[in-house]
């Protein structure tokens, strides 16, 4: 049992395991609950390989990069991330994983600087020129 106040967090993607071919189109779905304001993250692992960040969003409606080969990816709301191709590629095989964290905020103020004009280097000396 937990403490009181204490919410337990989950994240589950759907489907669980698809085996699309080439051409085909491709949405996966992930939900966060048990949290609020979580960082959504896309992977890709391909056989053999590392995990690949695809995308990642702080918020609803703000996701980088907003494109990556021929993926898209969009979070309608806050624990809601989506995954899609219209048409998958051959290179696009391997293994898709969401994972979530939280999302780490700045409290305070920052300072802005104001950019200062760079200034010209000097004109170059000139040679004095050699009379006969």
């Amino acid at each position: 049992m937990l403490p009181a106040g204490v919410r337990t967090q989950t994240i589950h993607q759907w489907p669980s395991t698809r085996v699309q071919p080439a051409g085909s189109p491709l949405s996966l779905e992930c939900t966060v609950k048990g949290t609020s304001n979580p960082t959504l993250y896309w992977y890709r692992q391909e056989a053999g390989g590392s995990l690949q960040q695809l995308f990642y969003s702080v918020s609803a409606g703000q996701i980088e990069p907003r494109e990556f080969q021929n993926f898209k990816a969009s979070r309608p709301q806050d624990g809601q991330f989506t995954l899609s191709s219209k048409k998958l590629q051959l290179n696009n095989s391997g293994f898709y994983f969401c994972a979530w964290s939280l999302t780490l905020r700045w409290v305070g103020q920052t300072s802005v600087q104001k950019p200062h004009p760079v200034p010209r280097p000097p004109h170059p000396l000139q040679q004095p020129s050699l009379r006969d």
